[in-house]
């Protein structure tokens, strides 16, 4: 009968321990790709904030060339309204050169007339007019007369030509102001365009950047996804782990134990006991509680050695015990290394006696640096002391 359930727990131990490989290198994996994504989702929030940053500076660059284009469509209108009250007053005055021209024409044709008249004529008919008076004050009055034509037509040939020369100097003036507007205007316009450019480009990068954004939030969203994923397979992978230690637990303290009193290595070389197994003092509460094995103080780091050789059933953290490593021997012993520092082991490992599995630490519940080293047969705590020494 005994001999059955040796084989039936060799079995089930070998079916664990496989388990555990498979679960083991899944595990690894999971965790490692959920650290990646961790960063990965770091990364990308930290480059989703960086572009909304831009989304923003550029807002504002684009704020502030509205403002500016608003300033320059403002002028080019002004301009525009003035290079169109120029081109009125130009048109203006050159129709009025035009119409001083056909006067000034006119009043030379006449003046023409009367001096080929007089040319022809001589002075004679002037000299007639004169001499043709009744009396004294009819002469007078005929050489005021023939003064005044003769000054007329002086004036009117200077006041044509001044009219002229005035309206000459204004169309001149209208045409320059004309073209110096023109130019503003050429420029400004070209100002208007650039900053519609400009715009355009900024309007651009704003809708790319956002398109960004909606990538960004996108990729996050689905490596959140990912990882709580990944955290639903840790999690089904504890509670899997979990059931199978009890399992083995509940099989372990079925099995008989035979101890073939071969005593156990002592798992730290060179160090003592400062804490047995049994009723004690707790270091946090101080009330009386059972204490399941024994504590050997050491240094950080000090080398924790495998009491016997045996199969790894569990490394990795436990509870107030810390780090953990725990060892079945065969024949129902099991041993017990809390409080490491770091696990140098892991779940389906076969180990030697004597092995390095652990280094002293602090992990845990405890008040120093020490192993808490327990031995257990058929699942139930025993003094180590009975076994081993230091």
């Amino acid at each position: 009968m005994i001999k059955k359930r040796f084989v039936t727990l060799f079995i089930l131990l070998a079916i664990y321990l496989v388990s555990i490989d498979v679960w083991a290198t899944n595990i690894e994996e999971a965790q490692r790709r959920q650290r990646e994504i961790t960063q990965n989702i770091g990364a990308a929030q930290r480059e989703l904030v960086n572009t909304r940053n831009q989304i923003t500076a550029v807002n504002a660059e684009l704020f502030a060339l509205e403002y500016e284009m608003a300033l320059a469509v403002e002028v080019l209108e002004g301009i525009k309204f003035e290079l169109s009250i120029m081109e009125s007053r130009l048109e203006q005055g050159e129709r009025d050169l035009e119409e001083a021209k056909i006067i000034r024409d006119r009043q030379f044709d006449a003046f023409v007339q009367r001096s080929r008249y007089i040319y022809m004529n001589g002075w004679m008919g002037y000299v007639d007019a004169i001499l043709g008076a009744d009396s004294f004050t009819d002469l007078l009055n005929r050489i005021d007369h023939v003064n005044r034509i003769i000054e007329f037509d002086r004036n009117l040939v200077q006041e044509l030509q001044r009219a002229e020369e005035n309206i000459a100097v204004h169309v001149e003036n209208t045409q320059r102001q004309r073209d110096e507007l023109a130019v503003l205007e050429s420029i400004h316009t070209a100002q208007v365009r650039a900053h519609d450019e400009l715009m355009t480009e900024k309007a651009a990068l704003i809708e790319e950047l956002e398109m960004s954004v909606e990538g960004q939030q996108q990729a996050i969203a689905e490596m959140e996804a990912d990882e709580r994923e990944i955290q639903r397979i840790l999690a089904a992978h504890r509670a899997e782990q979990e059931r199978r230690r009890i399992a083995l637990q509940q099989e372990t303290q079925n099995r008989p134990f035979v101890h073939d009193g071969r005593d156990l290595q002592w798992p730290v070389a060179g160090r003592g006991v400062n804490s047995g197994f049994g009723n004690r003092s707790d270091p946090f509460t101080g009330s009386t509680s059972f204490h399941s094995g024994v504590d050997i103080p050491a240094p950080l780091g000090t080398n924790i050695f495998a009491a016997e050789a045996g199969t790894v059933v569990f490394s990795g953290w436990m509870g107030g015990y810390g780090n953990t490593v725990m060892i079945d021997h065969g024949n129902g012993m099991q041993t017990l290394y809390g409080h490491a520092s770091s696990l140098l082991v892991r779940n389906g490992d076969s180990v030697t006696r004597g092995q390095i599995i652990a280094r002293v630490g602090s992990t845990g519940r405890s008040t120093g640096n020490h192993l808490h080293f327990e031995v257990r047969t058929n699942g139930n705590p025993v003094n180590p002391m009975n076994f081993t020494r230091p």
